[in-house]
């Protein structure tokens, strides 16, 4: 039974790793490149690979340590032989010289016993050596033996790995990683059955490339029946003044039609006299109240200057009891120019028939209006006034579409030849990758 405590546990060909924290800035690093779901594997044979070549590099040291201890052995043996006959030989001479007048028989025991002892040490260190030798050599035998093991089982391994390597490789095998993204290609971008075909096939029911389409002429039929009812609007205020109908008449038209969707009762005043005079073409009382009342002012002249103007329209505002005025000209270019292109305050607005100025001091007048009934805050006319200029400007785009729309037609043709010209550089593409991977 194994303890809770230990970090690693073996059981066989298991090995349970828990709680061991790695403290490396480049293996963090290495490991923040791999996604999450691949982690797990890569750690796995990390390990396996780090533990094959640490005990390749620890024989490694072992051998170097036995050649190491062998020689120091060797060097040692030769060391305590030499140290032994100089030992003696010292030992000798110093009997010698206290000895002389001692006998020759004595002397000549002696050095027998001298050659003696040489021949034992030598006899002793002869054996010393070969017992050195022997055990180096049985040494050397079992390394030799342990390291071929260990190459055959890392060759084992690394074939093993090799072949793990070239089957995750393998593009004609199908559960292996490049057959299976084969196998996405084929199944998105094949040029017949492909998903990616169907999604872009501008004929095929559903696709999402046949619903945009579909859309697309759906909104240019849209944009034509609008056209179409500007354009008719525009013949009939042309036809109108052809037929000798002053511009009074025309604005009358327009502002009726433009207040259409509302309750705002819109009548024409210009031959009736108001408080003090005639000043005044037209009265627009907001859903019917007299108290909400827009006076319209038409002029189709030249020869207003910026004071006449405001003057004529402040006296309108008055004469008809008026909450809020309207100073339209016919054209821009008759607006005096320190006037142009429009002018809006609290209490009127100077404009021009052109652009569909008159539509939009109509729906800022009614804004002012019943923005003053409601509340006595300050209203930020120069805002205004440039949201207003620049609806004008964007409005100005909108004569434009009409000729873009045969373009937008073309446009579909011009989108299906550039679909085929995708697709095929897609599967020229795809193929080139194949082939590099094949290679």
């Amino acid at each position: 039974m194994v303890s809770d405590d230990k970090k690693i546990e073996l059981d066989d060909n298991t090995i349970t790793i828990r709680s061991i924290t790695i403290d490396d800035t480049n293996t963090s690093k290495i490991l923040r490149d791999i996604a999450e779901n691949k982690r797990e594997d890569f750690i796995k044979k990390a390990i396996i690979i780090g533990a094959i070549g640490l005990k390749n590099l620890y024989l490694a040291e072992n051998v170097d340590y036995i050649e190491k201890e062998f020689k120091e052995l060797l060097k040692n043996s030769e060391s305590q032989s030499k140290d032994l006959r100089n030992a003696l030989e010292r030992e000798f001479r110093e009997l010698l010289k206290n000895s002389e007048i001692q006998s020759k028989d004595i002397k000549n025991d002696l050095e027998k016993e001298f050659r003696d002892l040489l021949k034992s040490s030598e006899s002793q260190s002869n054996t010393l050596l070969r017992s050195s030798e022997n055990q180096a050599k049985d040494i050397w035998t079992n390394f030799e033996k342990g390291f071929k093991e260990l190459l055959r089982d890392s060759e084992n391994q690394s074939k093993d790995i090799q072949f793990m390597i070239e089957k995750q490789l393998d593009v004609e095998n199908n559960q292996s990683s490049l057959g299976k993204m084969r196998l996405l290609f084929e199944d998105y971008f094949d040029k017949k059955k492909g998903k990616i075909g169907e999604l872009l096939n501008p004929f095929e029911e559903n696709s999402p490339i046949k619903k945009l389409k579909d859309e697309i002429l759906g909104k240019i039929q849209e944009l034509r029946d609008e056209v179409l009812k500007e354009k008719s609007k525009e013949e009939i205020i042309e036809k109108t003044s052809l037929k000798g109908a002053n511009f009074e008449e025309v604005v009358l038209e327009q502002t009726e039609d433009f207040l259409s969707e509302y309750e705002d009762k819109c009548n024409t005043c210009g031959e009736i006299l108001g408080r003090t005079n005639k000043i005044g073409d037209l009265i627009v009382d907001i859903n019917g109240d007299e108290n909400k009342r827009i006076v319209i002012e038409c002029k189709d002249s030249l020869s207003y200057s910026h004071k006449k103007t405001i003057d004529e329209i402040n006296d309108a505002i008055e004469n008809r009891s008026a909450k809020f005025g309207i100073f339209l000209f016919k054209s821009q270019s008759q607006i005096p120019s320190a006037l142009k292109p429009m002018k809006i305050t609290n209490n009127y607005i100077v404009t021009s028939f052109d652009d569909y100025g008159l539509y939009f001091a109509l729906r800022v007048a009614r804004l002012f209006i019943e923005k003053n009934s409601e509340s006595k805050e300050e209203i930020p006319i120069d805002k205004i006034q440039k949201v207003v200029e620049e609806l004008q400007i964007k409005l100005l785009d909108f004569k434009n579409i009409q000729t873009k729309l045969t373009q937008i037609d073309n446009a579909s043709s011009y989108i299906r030849e550039n679909i085929d010209r995708l697709k095929k550089d897609l599967d020229e593409g795809l193929n080139s990758v194949k082939e590099l991977i094949s290679t």
